[in-house]
């Protein structure tokens, strides 16, 4: 295997035949493992495709697909009445001096096309103001469907989920 440059892998590649062009190339194959990892990851990466895609008809998740129940949205609005309202006001109400969350172009300007894992960050460890970090997973995405469903974003039938992880792909997008 004199002369020969590295293949890919740190593999040689060996030329048999004649000088002259009229050999074959020969390039070893791969040890069985390596083959059985590359189907492995093949078949995860279909199969994260489908999952991933088959809500929305091959496309990634969005605000606007229903992404959060009724149900939890209700949940949202009892706690922000009790947690968030004194600072950022009633749901419909534009209060200048008042942080405005929901329906106002403003904050809708603010999130668009910024993940919805940013916005549920942001609440997790920053809200209530007077008590930053105490709300659960699980109430925060409650808030977060709450705001959706204030931003005129429809419900769906399933939960918005509270794992920030999931939430990061899924954009603000009206």
């Amino acid at each position: 295997m004199s002369g020969a440059p590295p293949a890919p892998g740190g593999m040689r590649r060996a030329f048999h035949g004649k000088a002259g062009g009229g050999g074959k190339l020969r390039v070893p194959s791969p040890p069985p493992a390596i083959d059985a990892m590359r189907a492995l990851l093949l078949a995860s990466g279909f199969a994260l495709a489908s999952i991933g895609g088959a809500a929305a008809g091959g496309q990634p998740p969005s605000a606007g697909g229903g992404l959060y129940t009724p149900e939890q949205a209700d949940r949202g609005e009892a706690l922000y009445a009790d947690q968030c309202a004194s600072c950022h006001g009633a749901l419909r109400a534009f209060v200048p001096e008042m942080a405005a969350l929901l329906g106002d172009h403003t904050f809708r300007n603010r999130w668009n096309g910024r993940s919805l894992g940013e916005l549920f960050g942001l609440i997790r460890d920053e809200m209530p103001q007077d008590a930053p970090g105490t709300l659960s997973p699980e109430e925060t995405a409650a808030l977060v469907a709450y705001m959706l469903a204030g931003n005129r974003f429809p419900a769906g039938d399933a939960a918005l989920p509270s794992d920030i992880e999931a939430l990061y792909a899924i954009p603000f997008a009206p």
